[in-house]
Parts: structure tokens; C-alpha cells; sequence
């Protein structure tokens, strides 16, 4: 094994066991506090800022369960909506007592996408 695959095969074995470093889909589901949950499908790269806005969100009383290598719950969800920056597509997935005009209303006043679930 050459030096420099040594080396890359060390830095993803540190950053493996964040599982928040290197890519992927990733949710922070923030119910029952909210009526939200939040995913990142295809990210390109890292998720270290995504993960720790969720660790502050469950901090702060507002739910945040993060969850690597998967995406939102569809089951119930009214609606979310979705934005592609380029490096994955976030999609705000919204859960009853909000209803799917009160979604599409948000997504349009985002600026963002309406996505059924």
C-alpha cells in the first residue's frame, strides 16, 4: 500500500465513525416537538453543520433526533418542501396538524419547491 493510500484509508477510518463526514442521506426528525422532519438526500460532502443544528435544535427542547443513512418518514407527511443547492436536496417534510395548502403556501413563500410525499 502506498503512503498516500494509507493515508486516505486513515483519514476516512477517523472520520467513519461520525458517519456525518463523508456524504449521504441524513434526516433530523424533530417530532413530536415539531411537525417536521428534515432530510438530506445525495449530500455531497460533509454533514457536520447539518448534524450539529440538529444537536442544538434536541438541545433546546425542539426534538433533533439525527439519523445517518436515512430519509424522513412519507407515512403521514402532508407535504414538504425542496430546495437542490447544487450538493443534495433538503427537503422540510411537514405532518399533520399542518395541511398540505398551508405547505404548498410555505414551499411558495420559501421560494421552495412543493413535493408530494
Amino acid at each position: 500500500m502506498k503512503i498516500s493510500q494509507f493515508a486516505a484509508v486513515a483519514v476516512l477510518s477517523v472520520f467513519s465513525g461520525c458517519g456525518a463526514l463523508l456524504g449521504g442521506d441524513y434526516s433530523c426528525d424533530l417530532r413530536p416537538a415539531d411537525a417536521q422532519c428534515t432530510d438530506w438526500r445525495g449530500l455531497v460532502g460533509p454533514a457536520v453543520t447539518q448534524e450539529a443544528v440538529c444537536a442544538t435544535l434536541n438541545s433546546a427542547g425542539a426534538g433533533g433526533k439525527w439519523t445517518a443513512n436515512a430519509k424522513c418518514p412519507a407515512t403521514d407527511s402532508v407535504g414538504g418542501c425542496q430546495t437542490d443547492s447544487g450538493v443534495g436536496k433538503q427537503t422540510n417534510w411537514f405532518y399533520p396538524p399542518k395541511t398540505e395548502a398551508e405547505v404548498r403556501k410555505e414551499c411558495m413563500d420559501d421560494g421552495t419547491t412543493f413535493v408530494s410525499p
